[in-house]
């Protein structure tokens, strides 16, 4: 018996939907895949015994359905988990860079809501930039997003901040998005970093948010 293309398209999508454990984007293929496995179905269904390629519809239909609550699971559980305790979560483009600064007779300060995050420990995620060396870094430079490293701008001083690790730790040159736990400091005066953050944590993202 022939076997519609649409099975087989929902079989595809209800194996690549198990990377919905591991990144968050592929969350919307495995919900995708529950319709066209669900579509897959209803076809072979209507063919009353004159199309095969059911099992291969129900692999993409319960396959997609499995991973997409799975993933759902897997990427709530990892964000309502991953701050460690006593910090602070703060998005790094909404609540630092999209503040920028305020001025009073040409003095740069700190906005009032990123002013409340001064001396406080926070939980901040960013991309490493302008690393010395690819091991044992002590500081390092973490920006809101990669297009400044990727493109050779200079990131704007709101858009950056110095992280410099504390207790004699070190850690690794990471590329992509990374976690960082620390004490912000604040100093908007300064000519060079306005903000800097005492690390004692850094490690690869859970989660995109």
């Amino acid at each position: 018996r022939p076997v519609p293309v649409i099975a087989i398209v929902a079989a595809v999508i209800g194996v690549v939907s198990s990377m919905a454990l591991y990144a968050e984007i592929v969350v919307p293929l495995a919900l995708a895949g529950i319709i066209v496995g669900w579509l897959a179905v209803r076809k072979i269904r209507k063919g009353a015994g004159t199309l095969g390629g059911k099992f291969w519809a129900f692999i993409g239909l319960f396959g997609s359905a499995f991973f997409f609550v799975a993933g759902i699971t897997t990427h709530t559980y990892a964000y309502m988990t991953e701050v460690p305790e006593g910090h602070i979560r703060v998005n790094f483009t909404e609540d630092i860079s999209a503040k920028q600064f305020v001025y009073d007779h040409g003095v740069r300060k700190l906005p009032p809501n990123v002013a409340k995050l001064k001396d406080k420990k926070v939980f901040i995620k960013g991309f490493m930039w302008y690393t010395k060396s690819s091991t044992g870094l002590t500081d390092f430079v973490l920006l809101k997003d990669n297009g400044k490293c990727c493109f050779g701008g200079a990131p704007k001083p709101y858009d950056m901040m110095i992280v410099k690790m504390q207790n004699g730790k070190t850690v690794n040159k990471l590329d992509g998005l990374v976690s960082v736990a620390g004490t912000l400091r604040c100093n908007p005066q300064s000519p060079d970093a306005v903000y800097t953050l005492e690390a004692t944590y850094v490690a690869h993202a859970r989660t995109s948010h």
